[in-house]
């Protein structure tokens, strides 16, 4: 085969082999598409039967036709079945839930009241207290005199034969006592001498009105402090001497008594300089002033209390310094006024 040649079969077979190629593909792919045809056809089918096979599993309407002879149920009747509970309740019910009457139980002549305990009736009947004998029935029969005389006897019996009492007659209230008369209580009731009238009980509660509210009045009355105050010995302190103030011939002191200041003592000091204090809260409102003695003069001072307890002399009277020199007598009294501290 020359070149020509075999380079031309060559060709050919290359045609052929393309061909071949092409066809295998076109086939390839028609399978292909056939397979997922096939596929999508069998997934639907496997969808429609599951669904079907779910919708039937659901069915609870008895899709296949069972019969209660087929479940052994033959006997049973369709109808509504009472709970158990229900069952056990109507069984324990004590209270005849069916209605059922004396005469279906045979006893239509028996009344509804409460029987003798046969050991009861035996009981009584053997009570020879509470029955009569043939004798005595005979006895009391015999003769109607008998009877009418005892009950002529027994009408007239006064003592109260058949036991009444004050409850059984409506005066079960009524105490066992005397009763006054109508006189008396007449002339009980118009005594204006044990009787009060409206006025006579107006008045004396006005009275004890007025006692009572003199009883609490404060103002009037004193009290135990009070009068303890007033009646005891008055209670001294020293007047705190100060800027060269001595003590003459008495200390000088003081003391609250009730609603007055005392003071008292002999004191040596020059005027014009306080020479002493006290507590304020026992001076009056708005302090006080007082004429004092000058000692060996004959002569005055005023004695100036100032509100915080500050003591001062002020105007000696003669003012010659040189006849000063006996001091000052404080035997002063000051009261205090309506609305001081007391």
């Amino acid at each position: 085969m020359s070149n020509s040649q075999f380079v031309g079969q060559l060709k050919q077979n290359n045609i052929q082999i393309n061909n071949l190629k092409d066809q295998f593909y076109r086939t390839e792919a028609h399978m292909s598409a056939h397979e997922k045809r096939l596929n999508d056809k069998v997934d639907e089918f496997m969808e429609k039967q599951n669904f079907d096979l779910k919708m039937h599993i659901q069915n609870n309407e008895n899709p296949h036709q069972v019969t209660k002879e087929q479940i052994g149920l033959s006997n049973v009747l369709n109808e509504e079945q009472a709970t158990k509970v229900a069952f056990d309740d109507h069984l324990n019910d004590k209270k005849n839930p069916h209605a059922v009457t004396k005469s279906q139980v045979g006893l239509p002549k028996v009344d509804n009241v409460q029987q003798a305990a046969k050991i009861d009736f035996d009981a009584h009947d053997a009570d020879l207290d509470r029955h009569i004998t043939k004798d005595e029935r005979s006895y009391w029969n015999s003769s109607d005199e008998r009877s009418k005389s005892f009950l002529a006897e027994h009408t007239n019996d006064q003592s109260n034969p058949h036991k009444v009492t004050a409850e059984q007659v409506g005066l079960g209230n009524v105490d066992n006592v005397k009763q006054a008369t109508k006189s008396d209580f007449d002339n009980h009731l118009n005594d204006t001498n044990v009787h009060v009238t409206a006025e006579d009980q107006a008045y004396w509660n006005d009275m004890t009105r007025q006692f009572k509210d003199h009883n609490e009045n404060q103002e009037r009355h004193i009290s135990v402090a009070e009068r303890k105050t007033w009646n005891g010995a008055i209670t001294y302190a020293n007047i705190m001497l100060k800027n060269g103030a001595t003590v003459g011939t008495r200390t000088p002191i003081y003391a609250k008594w009730g609603a007055l200041l005392v003071l008292r003592g002999h004191v040596r000091t020059e005027p014009e300089i306080v020479f002493g204090s006290i507590p304020a809260e026992l001076v009056p409102f708005g302090g006080a002033v007082k004429s004092v003695p000058l000692s060996g003069t004959g002569g005055t001072a005023n004695l100036i209390i100032y509100d915080n307890g500050d003591l001062k002399i002020k105007y000696p009277d003669p003012a010659d310094s040189s006849k000063m020199g006996g001091g000052y007598y404080l035997d002063v009294v000051v009261g205090f006024q309506k609305g001081d501290t007391t």
